[in-house]
C-alpha cells in the first residue's frame, strides 16, 4: 500500500466517524449567525475568523510572543494546506498529499484550525467547540457543497488529517526541549541578566529550533551589531538615555502611548491589522488564507532567526549585546561621550533575554512587508485601527493610566514604525538594532513569499520524485500554547 492510499484511507474512515456528529451540528446552528462570522461582501472568511479565535486563546491562556508566531504558523499552515490540496492552485507549506474528490475547502479550514487549537489549547475546548459549530452554521453557500453535506463531512475531515500531520511535523522541532541557563557574560557591551529579576535567557529552545521554511537559522542572519567606538553607538546610547527613563521628560504623552501599547504580543496587533486590511480591500477567502500562512510562517521563521542571533551573539564578549539598563548603569565603555547614569530606569521593564538581535522589530518588518506585497502602501490609503486587551493577561499588562486603548493608521508604513519606535520609547532597544531587525523580517518575507504559497501554473509535484515525507511519529503539540504562558504581566 502506497503512502498516499494510506492517507486517504486514514481520512475516509475518519470522515465516517465525523459524519453523524457534523450532520448534527448542522441540524443545530444552520441559518444562525456566527459571532465571529466577518461582515464583508463574500460572506464568512474562515481564515479571518479562526485567527479571530487564536488571538483569543492566546490572550486567554497569557501565551508569550514566540510561542504566539509558532502556534499561529502551525495553525495558519494546517489551514491553507488542507484547502489547497483540494484544488493544487498553489505551492503548498508542508502538506502535499490529496484531498478526497468532493472535499469543500472551507469545512477543511475549519477542521483545521479547529484541531490545531484543541490540541494546543486543551482547557479552552468549550470555547473552540461553540467556535466550529458557528463556522459549519455560515457553510450554507460553501461553493463546494453538492447538497448532500458530504463535502462538509469530508471537508472537516480532510482538515483535521492535514492539522494532525502539521502538529506531528512541528512537535519535533525542539519547542520543548530545555538548556541549562545561560547568563551570557561580564565583558563591556556583552549581555547580562537585568533587574528587577536578573533572570537568565528565557525561551532558549527557540535559538535552536527547527525553522518552518528556511533552509537553516543562519540563512537570514543578521551581522553582528556595530561597535561600542562608533557614532552610530554614542547616538544609540544617548537617544534611548534621554528619551526612554521613567523620568524624562523629553518622552511625549503620545510616545508614552506608544512604548506601551507595542509592549505585547506583536501576533495580536499585525493579525488585527491584516483582518481589517482584508475586510477594506474585500479580499477573497484564498487570498486571506495565502496572507496569513505567509504571514505567521515567514513570522515565526523570523523570531526563531531573531532568538538564534541573541544567543550566538550574546556568547561573543566582542559582540555588543547588552540592554539599555545595563550600558546607561555602567557606563564603562571608556567614551565621554556615554556617561553612565547608576540611577537610570527604563519605563517599561526590561525583558529577560539579549538586546541583539531585537525581536518586536524583526517581526513588524516581516509583517509590514508581507502586508504592503498584498495591499501596497505608497498612496497611504490604507487606513485600520488596531486596540489594545482592557482586561488583564499575563501576555498583555494592564494599561497605565491616561494610555488610550487604541491606535489609528493611515499607512502600513506609519504602524510598522510606530512600532519601532515603541521599542527604543520604552527603553528596551536601540535605533541602530531596531533597523537590523526590521531588515531581518523584511528578507524573510520576501523569501517565504516567494516560494511557499505562491500560486502555480502546473503541477507543483512535476519534476520531482512525489510527495514529502509524512512519517512524523505520533505527536500532536498537546498544550503547547499554555505551556508557554507568561508568569508576570511585565515579561514582555
Amino acid at each position: 500500500m502506497t503512502r498516499k492510499t494510506a492517507w486517504l484511507l486514514s481520512n475516509l474512515v475518519l470522515s465516517v466517524m465525523l459524519l453523524l456528529s457534523a450532520r448534527s451540528v448542522q441540524a443545530q446552528t444552520f441559518g444562525q449567525a456566527s459571532p465571529a462570522a466577518t461582515d464583508h461582501s463574500q460572506g464568512a472568511d474562515e481564515t479571518l475568523d479562526w485567527n479571530a479565535h487564536l488571538i483569543d486563546g492566546l490572550f486567554t491562556a497569557g501565551t508569550t510572543p514566540p510561542p504566539a508566531l509558532r502556534i499561529a504558523a502551525i495553525m495558519n499552515i494546517a489551514m491553507f494546506d488542507a484547502a489547497n490540496a483540494v484544488t493544487h492552485r498553489s505551492r503548498p507549506f508542508h502538506f502535499d498529499l490529496d484531498a478526497p474528490r468532493g472535499t469543500s475547502r472551507r469545512a477543511a479550514r475549519i477542521g483545521a484550525a479547529y484541531t490545531v487549537l484543541s490540541k494546543i489549547f486543551p482547557t479552552q475546548q468549550a470555547k473552540w467547540d461553540a467556535a466550529k459549530a458557528a463556522s459549519v452554521s455560515a457553510l450554507n453557500d460553501d461553493e463546494d457543497d453538492d447538497g448532500t453535506g458530504q463535502s462538509t463531512v469530508k471537508g472537516l475531515a480532510w482538515g483535521t488529517t492535514v492539522a494532525l500531520d502539521v502538529l506531528a511535523w512541528r512537535a519535533t522541532d525542539g519547542f520543548t526541549r530545555t538548556f541549562p541557563p545561560f547568563t551570557g557574560g561580564t565583558a563591556i557591551g556583552q549581555w547580562r541578566p537585568t533587574p528587577p529579576a536578573f533572570q537568565p535567557m528565557v525561551l532558549m529552545q527557540f535559538a535552536f529550533m527547527a525553522p518552518f521554511v528556511v533552509t537553516s537559522l543562519d540563512q537570514f542572519l543578521p551581522g553582528k551589531p556595530r561597535g561600542l567606538n562608533t557614532d552610530t553607538w554614542v547616538s544609540d546610547f544617548n537617544e534611548v538615555k534621554q528619551i526612554a527613563s521613567t523620568t524624562s521628560t523629553m518622552r511625549t504623552a503620545d510616545q508614552t502611548s506608544i512604548g506601551w501599547f507595542w509592549a505585547g504580543v506583536g501576533w495580536a496587533h499585525w493579525s488585527e491589522a491584516a483582518h481589517a486590511l482584508a475586510v477594506a480591500n474585500h479580499s477573497g477567502r484564498e487570498t486571506t488564507s495565502r496572507l496569513f500562512a505567509q504571514m505567521a510562517t515567514a513570522g515565526a521563521d523570523t523570531i526563531e532567526t531573531t532568538w538564534h542571533g541573541k544567543r550566538l551573539y550574546a556568547d561573543d564578549p566582542a559582540a555588543v549585546t547588552w540592554r539599555p539598563i545595563t550600558a546607561i548603569r555602567l557606563g564603562g565603555d571608556g567614551n565621554p561621550a556615554t556617561p553612565a547614569d547608576p540611577a537610570w530606569t527604563p519605563y517599561i521593564p526590561t525583558q529577560p533575554h539579549p538586546e541583539y538581535v531585537a525581536a518586536h522589530p524583526s517581526f513588524n518588518g516581516c509583517a509590514a512587508a508581507v502586508l504592503q506585497a498584498y495591499y501596497g502602501d505608497d498612496d497611504k490609503s490604507q487606513s485600520f485601527e488596531l486596540s489594545y486587551p482592557v482586561a488583564p493577561s499575563t501576555a498583555f499588562g494592564a494599561l497605565p493610566p491616561g494610555v488610550t486603548p487604541t491606535r489609528s493608521f493611515t499607512s502600513i508604513a506609519q504602524a510598522e514604525q510606530e512600532a519601532n519606535d515603541a521599542r527604543v520609547f520604552g527603553g528596551l532597544h536601540y535605533r541602530s538594532s531596531v533597523n537590523v531587525a526590521d531588515g531581518e523580517g523584511r528578507t524573510i518575507a520576501a523569501y517565504v513569499m516567494g516560494n511557499f504559497g505562491t500560486v502555480v501554473h502546473r503541477n507543483y509535484r512535476d519534476g520531482n520524485d512525489g510527495h514529502r515525507d509524512h512519517n512524523h511519529g505520533n505527536g500532536d503539540c498537546f498544550g503547547d500554547g499554555e505551556s508557554a504562558a507568561a508568569t508576570r504581566e511585565d515579561w514582555w
